[in-house]
């Protein structure tokens, strides 16, 4: 079992990726109400630029009382296990560590061993998670705060779960025991009425190319989370098949992808407009990115990134 192999580890540091959502959190907090029921110390936390300032995760965080912290200097551990994400892949903020770990349903991007889990069949880190619970017979109905939590994972990571196609996700949907009224709040809390004016503004000045039916839209700065929640509600136009949206940092831009044909996947989309200035990848429908300035201005000198993004869609729809 690939748990066994945290056994002769005393004190374990469980990571989410930059800007974690709520499949990060809840498959991290999974992870580590199991290690400490084991009797490890168990550290869990985030990194990057902005600690969560979303209304749903802050809350989440709040009526689940889950112990992550947010660390903006780098840490020194011996046993660092990452999830929803793999380490090197561009979202995790690099911390010293002897051993690392990753357990992630995204498809790999880095080297692997056999300390590292992937899943990319399912539609949650969370359902990963589960699985390997199951596995050690710990049973998260135990812990209606933590059965909540996966549950919310699951719901935020599978379209309010309109995406769930693999049998472990729906075995986890059908599985958990919740507090319902939480649930009721957590989804009734996914924007401040800024962010809700900054989707307004972003889907009204939008850029369309009719031959490659692809929206590209830029929001002002906020939370890399509302970038997913715009290209969402984008990618339900009945002429828009392929959706890029993204905003800018002090270092670079982050980007969403959505797409809707089997031919443009969102992964691949994502890993070619970022080829050679910074990091993408995601699933075939859902994918995202990070560009970073200095490697863009020395690639693509006197091109502002909106170009970029153009021309590198056009080159990667001409491709067999």
């Amino acid at each position: 079992m690939y748990l066994d192999k945290f056994e002769r580890f005393d004190e374990i540091y469980i990571q989410c990726h930059d800007n974690p959502d709520a499949d990060a959190i809840a498959s991290g907090y999974g992870l580590y109400c199991y290690f400490c029921s084991t009797g490890k110390r168990v550290r869990f936390f985030y990194s990057g630029e902005n600690p969560i300032t979303k209304p749903s995760l802050l809350l989440m965080i709040e009526h689940l009382h889950i112990p992550i912290e947010y660390v903006d200097k780098p840490i020194r551990c011996g046993l660092l296990l990452t999830v929803d994400c793999q380490y090197d892949g561009g979202n995790v903020t690099h911390m010293e560590a002897e051993r690392i770990a990753m357990i992630d349903h995204h498809a790999r991007c880095v080297p692997a061993d056999e300390w590292c889990l992937f899943r990319e069949e399912y539609g949650s880190c969370c359902t990963v998670v589960w699985e390997l619970l199951q596995e050690k017979g710990f049973d998260v109905n135990r812990d209606t705060e933590l059965a909540t939590a996966l549950f919310y994972g699951l719901y935020s990571d599978t379209g309010c779960l309109s995406e769930i196609y693999q049998p472990m996700d729906r075995k986890l949907r059908d599985y958990l025991e919740i507090d319902r009224s939480v649930m009721d709040e957590l989804v009734n809390s996914n924007l401040t009425r800024q962010e809700l004016q900054i989707a307004g503004e972003a889907l009204s000045q939008y850029m369309y190319d009719e031959n490659l039916q692809c929206a590209i839209i830029r929001t002002r700065a906020c939370d890399p989370n509302l970038l997913g929640v715009i290209n969402d509600l984008a990618i339900q136009a009945d002429t828009i098949t392929l959706s890029v949206v993204y905003s800018e940092t002090s270092i670079g831009y982050k980007f969403s992808v959505r797409s809707n044909l089997n031919e443009a996947r969102a992964s691949g989309v994502a890993q070619y407009i970022s080829e050679g200035i910074g990091t993408g990848g995601g699933h075939v429908n859902k994918a995202g990115g990070f560009i970073l300035k200095k490697l863009q201005e020395e690639k693509y000198p006197g091109k502002d990134f909106e170009q970029i993004l153009c021309d590198k869609i056009w080159e990667y729809s001409l491709q067999d």
